[in-house]
């Protein structure tokens, strides 16, 4: 399943057989991608089933969600280069076959242990499939029709987010004629859309790589290896341990320092994993940093929505999965058509408009309460689809048209890897600040002293107590409406105020946009009448 160096054509789109077949690989891919941002999205609704089973503690529960994000976050870069060199169509079947087999044992699991491993190795598989699908389109689709295949990949990465939580609660909560299961669900559901995918890769997608990858480049894969996983533990682990704790300082020195090597090491190489270059294109840097951002807003709401919905407005798993349904739907239906808006109106504008609507989307969140009606989330939910379309389908087709068509796996790594990033900065940001302010919220409370221990871990830590004592007669069915209703407003007010603080991010990145298109057209204007001044010279 590789493809040896100068093997295929560059230049897919070119082929007949590969032009007459592009609409179906195309489906093939973003089926793949889906699976990768479902799994890692999708999660979050089985482990309150997860916990109560296994009787795992909140930190290992932590540690079996965010082991598939470390893996995934690192390996991204190096795996996005090894496809370029060996056959991308190689790294897509070789990181589905890893990928299903981990997410069968996590499904067979009975410990924590196995479970955790599971994850990891299910991200180890998703960094090789993610870079994959994305240079893959890249090459398939002729330069006229790549920026709508190129929007269709980015409307499905943003839908996945949202459909994994849906498909989860729909499987552990049961409908229609599926009866509810258990969190091992969350891993097998994996096994046959996978395997169908695999099958399908294998009959239809074309082989390519980059010809001139004569050699690789260990060093510089290993630097970024630690570099991304050192900097995705130090956010993961900060909120948990502390900022100061010498095991997260360290994690935050050796980041920097293999970072700064990384950089070092790629300035000097004749054969750069990462070409440093990349970053001097404006609309390359310009387009990884507008994934980031909106990754860091977009992915720190959709975690505490789903806490949110069901803490403080008491839903069930499979109502909070269908809470991000429009979300998913507004996406895939807005994405398609950002290329003619670009077209029509430049990158820029389009992403600045889509931080304005994020920023309308989180403003309006901010005034929600304990007693907010689905009829009026609804609306900003919708909205999170539109601003998510707006800003990363034009920032992805940046990035890839910065990039050469030879180095489209490293193009694509990066802009998976600004998307991880803003990932785990936006759970670490927002996350943080909302159970800072929920902490705070609780301690003020009138509870008994060990209940207002529980209240303050967690609202499920709290909600569980509870119920142990209401069962065991020790509670009385007052007290229990009175802790339920603690923990619901203070946890709607940390939502609130989170949403408040993403309204403001999301505000000061549209205006960063804009002047960074100023920026970019008053440089080319200095240009080209440098230009015409060395003419008439």
């Amino acid at each position: 399943m590789t493809d040896r160096p100068g093997e295929a054509d560059v230049e897919l789109y070119r082929r007949p057989d590969v032009y007459r077949r592009r609409w179906r690989v195309l489906a093939v891919l973003s089926l793949g991608l889906a699976l990768v941002i479902m799994s890692l999205a999708g999660v979050n609704v089985a482990l309150a089933s997860l916990q109560r089973e296994l009787g795992v503690s909140l930190t290992v529960l932590q540690w079996i969600n965010n082991a598939y994000t470390l893996t995934f976050g690192g390996l991204l870069l190096s795996a996005g280069a090894l496809g370029d060199r060996y056959g991308r169509k190689g790294a897509l079947a070789w990181g589905l076959v890893i990928f299903i087999g981990a997410a069968l044992l996590g499904g067979v699991a009975n410990d924590a242990a196995v479970l955790l491993v599971s994850r990891a190795v299910m991200g180890i598989g998703a960094a090789f499939i993610m870079p994959a699908t994305l240079s893959i389109t890249t090459n398939v689709f002729g330069p006229a029709e790549r920026p709508t295949a190129i929007a269709v990949w980015a409307g499905v990465a943003s839908a996945g987010g949202a459909l994994g939580p849906l498909l989860t609660g729909v499987l552990l909560t049961g409908w229609w004629f599926i009866p509810p299961g258990g969190w091992e669900l969350a891993f097998l559901y994996n096994v046959p859309l996978g395997g169908a995918v695999l099958l399908a890769s294998v009959l239809w997608i074309p082989r390519s790589s980059d010809p001139e990858a004569a050699r690789g480049d260990p060093l510089g894969a290993l630097t970024s290896l630690v570099a991304l996983s050192a900097l995705l533990f130090w956010l993961i682990e900060g909120p948990e341990r502390g900022w100061t704790s010498p095991l997260v300082v360290a994690a935050l020195a050796a980041a920097l320092a293999f970072g700064a090597a990384f950089v070092a090491w790629e300035r000097r190489s004749a054969h750069p994993m990462l070409p440093l270059s990349l970053f001097s294109v404006p609309r390359f840097r310009v387009g990884a940093g507008v994934n980031t951002m909106s990754f860091l807003v977009l992915i720190g709401f959709w975690f505490l929505l789903i806490l949110y919905v069901q803490f403080a407005l008491g839903y069930s798993p499979l109502q909070a999965g269908l809470t991000t349904l429009p979300e998913a739907l507004s996406g895939m239906l807005v994405a398609p058509f950002t290329p003619r808006l670009v077209s029509r109106y430049g990158a820029r504008r389009v992403m600045a408009v889509g931080f304005g609507v994020l920023t309308v989307c989180f403003a309006l969140l901010a005034a929600t309460d304990a007693t907010t009606p689905y009829s009026f989330l609804a609306a900003p939910i919708t909205l999170a689809g539109v601003g998510l379309s707006l800003t990363t389908v034009p920032a992805t087709n940046d990035i890839m048209a910065a990039t050469p068509l030879a180095k489209a796996g490293v193009g694509s790594a990066v802009n998976d890897a600004t998307r991880e990033l803003g990932a785990a900065l936006g759970i670490a940001t927002l996350g943080t600040l909302s159970a800072v302010l929920y902490r705070r919220s609780v301690e003020g409370a009138d509870l008994r002293e060990d209940l207002a221990e529980a209240a303050a871990d967690s609202p499920g830590a709290a909600l569980e107590a509870t119920s142990e004592l209401a069962d065991a007669g020790e509670l009385s069915a007052s007290g229990v409406e009175t802790v339920a209703s603690v923990v619901a407003e203070a946890f709607s007010r940390a939502f609130s105020l989170s949403m408040l603080a993403a309204a403001i991010i999301a505000a000061l990145c549209g205006v960063w946009v804009l002047l960074a298109r100023r920026e970019a057209a008053s440089r080319r204007r200095q240009t080209h009448d440098a230009a015409e001044g060395a003419q008439e010279e």
